[in-house]
This record gives structure tokens, C-alpha cells and sequence, in this order.
């Protein structure tokens, strides 16, 4: 599957032209900020790469050792699905980026000032080509968003420095802040992805501060996939999209936590669809066609939070796209489109 996540109630941006341009300012941002204080909100230290007295060389762990790099790269390949936007937004033109899903030229709408009129060879979304990497003579191979594999990490290592998923998450799991840091320091622009990480959780900083109510709520991020059938999954404490959750103040309901974080979502059928009895339930629907089954589940329906409106349902493609990257970029447009609804479900808690 492309992705098992990435409606009673449409979750639509309010002001997407305003919340892109606000996502397409952040580089300019970044670039007048890089002496602002370092304070950062929901990032530990152990989440930062190793701090160097000059760009190169560097040193990066991810998650088979390290690797490091020499000098500044001129060819650049991203295999992460989602790599991509961090290093438009530094400014950084990869010669090849991988494909995901939707139907866009390149990039998502929030990418696509960043991206310019450069057109990178796309690698696809599903088996990677060594050879196709082969032929691009890169010097730098890098992927964050990725599940990449050991086989195929030392395969690419024989090719040019490669950089893999980061150490400590399960693949698809890793805070985004990482992921921006790691792509950052790869290619010489630490100061930046820095300042990059610190404008957008200045956006959750004040978004949190603007929403106590949402501090300590449980949330259940769940999906629905397949071609004709429905299977549901939930994401929890592995999941990068949870983590954008919890950045507001939500918690992974310990029933769910009890699932594990080995990976970034876990299966349930659709008898334990009780499982979704929490303050807030939000649905990102990876075949849309499989709605009105979640929708017409007696079960679910019965349950407190679909009867008291406490729940809802990613149906705008931009607006779960944009929560299914969770970059730098796309989520000015998550908040943009999330907090309404949010404050309407938790509302409706006391109600």
C-alpha cells in the first residue's frame, strides 16, 4: 500500500492560498534567523545530529552506524518519500526525488514555489532501482522517510555516501524535527534546518498555548486502507504523525500506547473498532472510497465519540497529504486546517 494513511465531517483549509504562502515564506525565514535563540519545543538533545565547528565534514548516525560526509554534495539523491521538502525549503535542488502518491508534477502544492524549475528525476514509490541510482553518479544518497534495508543501504554505500533512516525510531517514525536536522547537516545547512525546525514549532508553541484544552486529551489516530474491503489500522507513539499530535498537547491513550512502538501503525479488525473510545478520534482515510464503510460500521457508530461528534475525517487530499508528509513545509497547512476542528471535537466533550 502507497500508505495506510495518506467524512462525516470534511476537514478543508480555511485559507490554503494564505497557509501555503505562509509554508513557501518558511525558507526566507529561516535564512534571516540563524542567530535566534535555540530553544526548541517538543525536540530532545539526543534528537539534534552532532554539532560540527564547520559544515564538513559530518558525521550522521542512522540506522545501520554512520556516515560521513567530506564535503559539500553536488548530487544529491533523496529516496525518502518526504525528504524532499526539507531540502527545497534550504534552498537545495536533489538531481532525483522519489515518488509517493497524488497526482502532482513533482511536489505537493506547498513544495512547489521551493521547487521552482528544477525537475528532478523521480525514482519510484515502490521497489528503488540501484542501477536508476546508479546512473545518477550521486555524491550524497540520503533517505529519512524511508524503510530502507540493510542489503540495500550497502549497496548504495558502494555508490556515494548514503545516509538511512535515523537510529531509535521505527522507519516512518522519527520526529520531523530530526529528520530536517539530519537532511540539514547533510548538505552544509545545519544553522538553517535549525531555524527551519524552530519557525514551525514556534506555529505549535503558540497553537498550544492558544488550546490548553487540548493537553492530556487522548487521541486516536486512525485509518482505513484497501482496494474493495476495509482494514483499519492505528497509528501511536511510532507514528511521525502522532508525534505532530502530541506537539499540541494530545496523548496516545494508553490501551492504544499498549500496542507498541515498534512501528508506525498496527493493524485492528473491525470488531475492535471500540478501541477508537477515546476524547477524539481523527480518521485519515488512505482510499477514500472505504469511507461510508467506517461511516455505516454499527460498531463505531454506537460508540461515544462518533455519536457525540468527537471525531473527524481527513477528506481534503491537500490537507491529509499535507499531514502524511509532516515537513516543514506542509505543516503551516496542517494547523491551518486542524485546529477548528480539533477545538470542535474537544468541545465537545463538555457538552
Amino acid at each position: 500500500m502507497s500508505h495506510p494513511a495518506p467524512a462525516r465531517r470534511t476537514v478543508r483549509p480555511a485559507r490554503a492560498a494564505v497557509v501555503i504562502a505562509v509554508a513557501l515564506a518558511l525558507p526566507l525565514v529561516a535564512a534571516c534567523s540563524r542567530d535566534t535563540d535555540r530553544s526548541s519545543a517538543g525536540t530532545d538533545d539526543k534528537d539534534r545530529p552532532a554539532e560540527s565547528s564547520s559544515a564538513f565534514p559530518v558525521t550522521i548516525e542512522h540506522a545501520f552506524g554512520s556516515t560521513t560526509i567530506e564535503q559539500e554534495p553536488q548530487r544529491i539523491v533523496s529516496i525518502g518519500f518526504t525528504d524532499h521538502d526539507a531540502l527545497l525549503a534550504l534552498g537545495v535542488e536533489p538531481v532525483a526525488i522519489r515518488e509517493w502518491y497524488g497526482d502532482h508534477d513533482y511536489v505537493w502544492p506547498w513544495a512547489e514555489e521551493a521547487l521552482g524549475d528544477h525537475e528532478p528525476e523521480l525514482l519510484p514509490a515502490d521497489d528503488l532501482s540501484i542501477e536508476e541510482v546508479a546512473a545518477l553518479q550521486p555524491d550524497l544518497i540520503i533517505g529519512q522517510y524511508v524503510d530502507l534495508e540493510k542489503g540495500e543501504f550497502e549497496q548504495l554505500s558502494q555508490l556515494a555516501d548514503t545516509v538511512a533512516q535515523p537510529a531509535d525510531h521505527p522507519s516512518f517514525g522519527a520526529p520531523w524535527q530530526l529528520m530536517t536536522r539530519n537532511l540539514g547537516a547533510a548538505v552544509g545547512k545545519a544553522e538553517e534546518a535549525d531555524a527551519l525546525v524552530e519557525e514551525v514549532e514556534g506555529l505549535f508553541e503558540t497553537a498550544r498555548s492558544e488550546h490548553p484544552e487540548f493537553e492530556g486529551r487522548g487521541l486516536a489516530y486512525a485509518g482505513v486502507y484497501g482496494d474493495s474491503s476495509a482494514s483499519y489500522y492505528v497509528e501511536t507513539d511510532g507514528s511521525t504523525r502522532m508525534r505532530v499530535l502530541q506537539d499540541l498537547g494530545f496523548v496516545v491513550p494508553a490501551d492504544l500506547a499498549a500496542l507498541g512502538s515498534d512501528t508506525f501503525y498496527h493493524d485492528i479488525s473491525a470488531e475492535n473498532l471500540d478501541l477508537l473510545e477515546q476524547d477524539v478520534v481523527l480518521w485519515e482515510p488512505a482510499n477514500i472510497d472505504l469511507l461510508p464503510e467506517v461511516q455505516e460500521n454499527r460498531l463505531y457508530a454506537n460508540l461515544d465519540v462518533a455519536q457525540e461528534g468527537r471525531d473527524l475525517f481527513l477528506t481534503d487530499p491537500v490537507v491529509a497529504g499535507a499531514m502524511a508528509h509532516a515537513s516543514v513545509l506542509s505543516l503551516p497547512v496542517v494547523l491551518e486546517a486542524l485546529l477548528p476542528e480539533l477545538t470542535r471535537a474537544v468541545g465537545n466533550l463538555d457538552q
